[in-house]
């Protein structure tokens, strides 16, 4: 059986352990929908396909900045 391009599903603690965060803020998110999840009876599971393209999806560029150039003239 080809397995190619089959989805897999983490837990809380694997996605807090991904993002470097606790899983009580993973469960946070869950409750208010912040982050994409499914239930799968009782569990909650995050597809791994559908989180890359959450975490894509909130990633912020580097704001470009103006660079301001002081001559030193007063006048």
């Amino acid at each position: 059986m080809d397995m190619a391009g089959v989805d897999t599903y983490l837990d809380v603690g694997q996605v807090a352990e991904i993002f470097g965060l606790s899983v009580a803020t993973i469960r946070k998110w869950v409750l208010t929908g912040y982050i994409p999840y499914k239930k799968i009876g009782r569990a909650v599971r995050f597809s791994t396909m559908e989180i890359q393209d959450w975490a894509k999806s909130k990633s912020v560029s580097p704001a470009k900045t103006q660079v301001r150039r002081h001559d030193g003239g007063g006048k």
